[in-house]
């Protein structure tokens, strides 16, 4: 009697294992197969949603054609976070891309402070990534939460628009609010208006950062 029970649950234990991979088989590839990137919504066409990616520094940017339509949730020009993959494995200036999300975020340009960066609003954030994709200066990093808007923005100091490093500082203002637990937030800043005067060789980034409290700043160069 105990050998047959041991046969019967090692039968168990096998259709079980095997109802297991069929149900993996099974699983969406948009929850398996898909990569994150902040993107540019270039607007629609008579196919779907056109975005642009690019990638660190100056690489070549790439569109990208999906078959969705994003119009109603996203403004053109607007940066996005974009949860997709490529149809094809064959590099190329244009691709077809399957589309699982599309998410707004922080969509800015660099600002000129209106006042002395020790007088700015910076409330803390915790860094997870600061990064330079072409013109943009993107930015993901945990804030606190509130059920109110907030003011979100990279300013640069006036003082030192002439100079060959030009000092940038987030500005986070939570309006009075109390903040809560973290959550993500991404955050995406034009800045060719300034990378592109032809004597600044360097921006460098000021954040009120908790996660890497002892680092005073972030260097982008040239």
């Amino acid at each position: 009697m105990t050998r047959l029970n041991h046969m019967t649950l090692l039968l168990l234990a096998v259709l079980l294992a095997l109802a297991s991979c069929d149900k993996q088989e099974d699983i969406d590839r948009a929850y398996t197969d898909f990569r994150y990137d902040i993107v540019t919504y270039l607007g629609q066409n008579d196919r779907g949603a056109v975005f642009e990616y690019l990638g660190r520094d100056d690489s070549t940017a790439v569109k990208l054609q999906s078959r969705v339509d994003v119009s109603k949730d996203v403004k053109t020009r607007q940066r996005v976070l974009l949860r997709y993959d490529f149809v094809d494995a064959v590099p190329a200036a244009s691709r077809d891309i399957d589309v699982f999300g599309c998410s707004a975020i922080f969509s800015d340009s660099l600002r000129l402070s209106p006042t002395s960066p020790d007088s700015l609003p910076r409330h803390q954030v915790k860094l997870r990534s600061l990064w330079r994709t072409g013109e943009f200066l993107n930015l993901h990093c945990q804030v606190e939460y509130t059920d109110k808007a907030r003011t979100l923005m990279l300013v640069a100091d006036s003082q030192t628009l002439e100079n060959d490093t030009v000092h940038c500082y987030l500005l986070h203002d939570l309006r009075g609010e109390r903040g809560t637990f973290w959550r993500d937030c991404y955050a995406s800043f034009n800045v060719g208006a300034l990378w592109k005067r032809p004597y600044v060789k360097c921006m460098r980034i000021h954040l009120n950062d908790v996660t890497f409290p002892n680092t005073e700043f972030y260097d982008f160069t040239k």
